[in-house]
């Protein structure tokens, strides 16, 4: 059975963008997981750990998930079997 593409690349985008807003607003929020928010910003340019860089870190997860997911589509529908 093969993936659809489309729908895999949105649900995977969605998700991690989503997840990455729920983590680093509990993070901004609660004052835990500070060492995880240095983390991040090496790889999210323009994040801080603010309520707006929390919105700027999901954008960047989105991105990154919708590009991690169509590639796991492809190579998924490339090696499955009909």
């Amino acid at each position: 059975m093969k993936l659809d593409v489309k729908a895999f690349t949105l649900a995977s985008g969605i998700v991690s963008g989503i997840s990455s807003l729920v983590v680093v607003l509990f993070a901004v929020l609660t004052g835990r997981g500070l060492q995880f928010l240095e983390i991040i910003a090496a790889f999210h340019p323009g994040y801080t750990p603010t309520v707006l860089g929390a919105v700027i870190s999901a954008i960047w997860m989105l991105i990154y998930g919708l590009i991690v997911g169509a590639l796991f589509a492809y190579i998924y529908n490339y090696f499955a079997k009909e």
